[in-house]
């Protein structure tokens, strides 16, 4: 006798049906919520090991010890291969069948989860620090690197009391240089993006009966008023609902958003875990947390304003199943819809669409360190855990990871289905995200310059130069606006400036400022049109005039970072979202390339059984 499911038509019935038609078979009791009155026993050595079994037990989901006090009982969810052993063994020795009960495997890494919240948050907050430590933000400064700075600063004082203003146009023309390397990045960018307009959008006809599961996590903090909109948009992904596993990862703290997650009725590949309260309170240390319960071979991130296209994770799927090993990432464009709002959502719209359209696959193509966005980039999984996951105390943990990943001998790549955002509507709420930003490229530069020698032979010149550019070359560029502004206004003013500076030197550093002034300022004008042209949309009409404005915002942004780095190096600065407002829901709606969207299917079970820890 077979106790497996074949069902009419070769479709699946409900888990818990399929699970309660089993046990009725077998004989044994079934229970949809067995922790409700029993508490699940797990190890408790606390080693890595042992963090390292208790996930795969949790993601396997087929067996829990659960004590009421009293007794003991072994949950189980065996899997249909397994069901004929089972009836057997239990046909052997009958009184095994009072010990044991039935339920799903949900149920059993809900209960599993909730139990080893404590080790698990435990690993995430310190496993990277404690497996490598020179790769973590927790300390800001080695003693080497302490001394080093003192006896630098010392040196510059030295040389700015003998020189004067010999050693300052020094500096100038040495940041000029490097601002005018991110410039030739830019310009030579927009050669990829317009030979990118004219290519055709690659196909994801695939076999979907062959798709491996997909995980992905989604770090939730203070967004009830979004996880409605969130829930339908991940619904509508182009992957088989069977192999989806996402995670909703909400703090304990955060109790409005766990209370709007709990009032959707949710399918079954939906998840909700809850973070246990623990500093620092970082969207890294969630993804740590639900990184070993990640069930995929993939893995993607995604941010609660997110609405990936459809397809996004068939592209990637195939573009790493024709790579290589070494490809650990892919990121997808992120894309700015409510441009439209103000003049600061126009300009955030035009840098994204630079940046995640022309600078990024530029650098791929390169085969330099990405900095990775903070969402819609794709894992393999096994390569993600094997350079450590997220860094907790890192505020920008993504560019830390791009760079992680080269030093571990991998690459990273870029494909073309977007993600949509909004972008921030109130300078308050710009000038705090990009201070974040700004913050975590100064962790991340200094974490991976503690032993620059070694990191120059670990990843060669050419990506060595390619982290410098980007990394240091990022934090000089929004450091600098203010005095190449103010060069070009004294040279509008009086033109005869430069010939009456005093030295060839200053002529030179006067000429310099000026003209990286202006070719920023072209380079910048002539990107992001070809950025916005390859998804069809065009800048908006009376904002370019306002940049040097923007960029004196971003010198500002980036002073305050230089502060928070001192006083506050972990801490996290909430970026609020407003959420999807109908001209929004007309852009994502002309998602190019995308296939049709499915009807949401988030009424597929009852409440209760779908609550998560």
């Amino acid at each position: 006798m077979g106790y497996g499911w074949n069902p009419p038509g070769g479709e699946p019935p409900d888990e818990p049906l399929r699970y309660a038609v089993l046990a009725a078979r077998l004989g044994l009791p079934f229970d949809l919520a067995p922790k409700k009155n029993f508490e699940t026993v797990v190890p408790h050595e606390g080693g890595v090991g042992d963090v390292q079994r208790l996930a795969a037990g949790i993601r396997a989901g087929r067996v829990a010890m659960l004590d009421d006090g009293g007794s003991r009982r072994l949950v189980i969810a065996p899997r249909p291969q397994d069901a004929d052993r089972l009836a057997e063994a239990l046909a052997r020795k009958p009184e095994l069948a009072a010990r044991l009960t039935v339920t799903t495997p949900a149920a059993i890494r809900r209960c599993l989860t909730e139990a080893a919240a404590p080790q698990l948050v435990e690993e995430a907050v310190f496993g990277l620090a404690r497996n490598h430590p020179d790769w973590s933000a927790r300390r800001l400064l080695t003693p080497a690197q302490s001394l080093g700075g003192l006896v630098f600063l010392a040196l510059v004082a030295l040389a700015l009391w003998q020189t004067g203003w010999l050693v300052v146009q020094i500096f100038n023309i040495a940041a000029g240089l490097l601002f005018l390397a991110l410039v030739m990045l830019r310009l030579l960018s927009i050669s990829v993006a317009l030979e990118r307009t004219f290519r055709p959008p690659p196909s994801i006809e695939v076999d979907r009966s062959r798709l491996p599961v997909y995980s992905v996590l989604v770090p939730l903090y203070d967004e009830a008023h979004m996880v409605a909109d969130l829930a339908r948009a991940l619904d509508r992904l182009d992957w088989p609902k069977d192999r989806l596993d996402i995670k909703f990862i909400v703090e304990a703290r955060d109790r409005s958003t766990k209370r709007a997650l709990d009032r959707l009725d949710l399918g079954p590949h939906f998840e909700i875990l809850v973070v246990p309260d623990r500093a620092p309170r970082t969207k890294p240390k969630a993804l740590d947390f639900a990184l070993p319960l990640a069930r995929g071979r993939f893995v993607t991130v995604y941010d609660a304003e997110d609405r990936p296209d459809p397809g996004q994770l068939l592209e990637a799927y195939l573009v790493f199943k024709a790579g290589d090993e070494r490809l650990a990432c892919i990121q997808a464009p992120l894309l700015i819809d409510n441009d439209d709002v103000n003049g600061l959502t126009a300009f955030f719209a035009m840098e994204y669409s630079m940046q995640f359209d022309g600078v990024l696959p530029t650098l791929a193509a390169l085969d330099m360190p990405l900095p990775l966005g903070g969402t819609s980039n794709h894992f393999r999984i096994e390569a993600l855990r094997a350079v450590g996951g997220w860094d907790p105390y890192n505020v920008t943990e993504d560019a830390d990871l791009g760079i992680r990943f080269v030093r571990c001998g991998y690459r990273s790549g870029t494909i073309t289905r977007p993600t949509y955002e909004e972008a921030p509507r109130t300078m308050r709420l710009w000038l705090k995200q990009r201070t974040r930003w700004l913050k975590g490229w100064m962790q991340t530069s200094l974490v991976h310059t503690r032993h620059p020698i070694q990191l120059w032979r670990g990843i060669g010149t050419r990506r060595m130069l390619g982290f410098v550019l980007t990394g240091f070359g990022t934090l000089v560029a929004a450091a600098i606006h203010p005095v190449y502004i103010a060069s070009a206004v004294a040279l509008v003013i009086d033109p005869t400036i430069i010939w009456r500076s005093g030295s060839p030197l200053a002529a030179a550093v006067i000429f310099l400022n000026v003209f990286n002034f202006v070719a920023g300022y072209v380079a910048f004008g002539m990107l992001s049109r070809a950025t916005l042209r390859l998804r069809r949309k065009k800048r908006q009409p009376g904002v370019l005039p306002f940049l040097p404005g923007y960029w004196l915002l971003l010198s500002l942004a980036c002073y305050r970072a230089f502060f928070q780095l001192i006083v506050a190096p972990h801490h996290w600065e909430k970026t609020r979202h407003h959420g999807q407002q109908p001209p929004a829901q007309a852009m994502a709606a002309k998602i190019p390339q995308a296939p049709p969207p499915r009807p949401p299917r988030l009424l597929a079970a009852p409440r209760s059984r779908l609550r998560q820890a």
